[in-house]
């Protein structure tokens, strides 16, 4: 799910859970479905949503992604310019927060990941 400040929500399927490129090193992890198909469908999520602002907004706007770790993993390596493949070498908690920041002149920042601070430590939980 997508929320902005300019909308209420959004429900996508283009951030569903999925497998989305052949993990390096390689990775016994196996899911039903195949990067081809996973893997299309969660670039298409980071071109969408990972952009810098037009010349001509004035404000900040701001965009909470809500999704599985497999897909966030893969929007950190995507948005930092770092090889993809590499989404598999991150362990992010369930409910964690990460915060990926793109400044006008498209300069990509990155201020935490997988940020757990707001649970109690018996809530903290990895999948």
């Amino acid at each position: 799910a997508v929320v902005s400040t300019q909308s209420t929500g959004e429900k996508t399927d283009m951030l569903r859970e999925g497998h989305p490129i052949h993990a390096v090193p390689y990775s016994k992890f196996k899911p039903d479905s195949w990067e081809f198909t996973d893997g299309a469908r969660i670039e298409a999520a980071f071109r969408k949503y990972f952009q810098r602002a037009h010349y001509s907004q004035k404000e900040e706007s701001h965009e909470i992604i809500v999704c599985h770790a497999n897909v966030i993993r893969y929007l950190i390596c995507r948005a930092s310019q770092n090889p993809p493949e590499g989404w598999l070498r991150m362990s992010l908690a369930n409910g964690s927060i990460t915060e990926i920041g793109i400044d006008p002149n498209g300069k990509v920042f990155i201020s935490g990941i997988g940020d757990k601070g707001h649970m109690p430590a018996d809530m903290v939980t990895f999948t």
